[in-house]
């Protein structure tokens, strides 16, 4: 293809929406993810060594840990609704064993995932989100819910990892008025991977 070839008409209907706006947005979060991607720690590879963290967490590196631990300190209110606190519920060796439990790729996801909201601040705001306070970190976590579909995607995987690392343990049951499966409770036994009635 020369200079004087024309581009094809189907090369130039998908550029159609595209506004400069929209093009530089585009490029700023392509550059985000891609420092988050640079950012990735050697963890990944087996190369970082375990710095900060507390024993008995394994698979976590340091920022992701970061990551964990200030969304558990943001999203989940025990003091206001008179739960157990996310100390006395283990719930950063949860996240850590949930982790553990993942295939390669998914955990690279996830950890991909972690690494995005830890560094796409500095981009922006020259702040990773872990060293937000918590009022702002709430708010970034807000903006990424109602953002672009990468956002979402991202906030949504790591809410929900914190969330059912905290909500798992049994301590957390009273507070829900929930005594436990009923499965145990009336006995029933479990069927495994039963087919589909037709």
């Amino acid at each position: 293809m020369n200079s004087n070839t024309p581009l094809p008409p189907e090369f130039l209907a998908g550029l159609e929406p595209l506004s400069r706006r929209r093009f530089l947005v585009g490029g700023a979060q392509l550059a985000a993810v891609g420092t988050s991607l640079l950012a990735l720690p050697g963890h990944v590879l087996g190369a970082e060594k375990a710095g900060d963290l507390p024993s008995g967490i394994k698979y976590l590196t340091e920022s992701e840990y970061r990551v964990f631990d200030k969304l558990r300190l943001i999203m989940l209110p025990t003091q206001k609704f008179q739960l157990p606190s996310t100390t006395e519920v283990p719930v950063m060796q949860n996240v850590d064993v949930i982790i553990s439990k993942l295939d390669p790729r998914p955990r690279l996801l996830v950890k991909m995932a972690a690494n995005s909201l830890e560094y796409t601040g500095v981009v922006w705001r020259f702040s990773r989100f872990s060293a937000m306070g918590d009022e702002r970190a709430l708010k970034r976590v807000r903006d990424w819910q109602t953002g672009n579909m990468a956002e979402r995607g991202i906030i949504s995987s790591l809410k929900m990892v914190v969330t059912f690392a905290y909500w798992q343990d049994q301590r957390t049951y009273p507070g829900l008025e929930y005594d436990g499966p009923v499965t145990q409770k009336w006995g029933i036994r479990r069927l495994g991977n039963a087919p589909l009635p037709r």
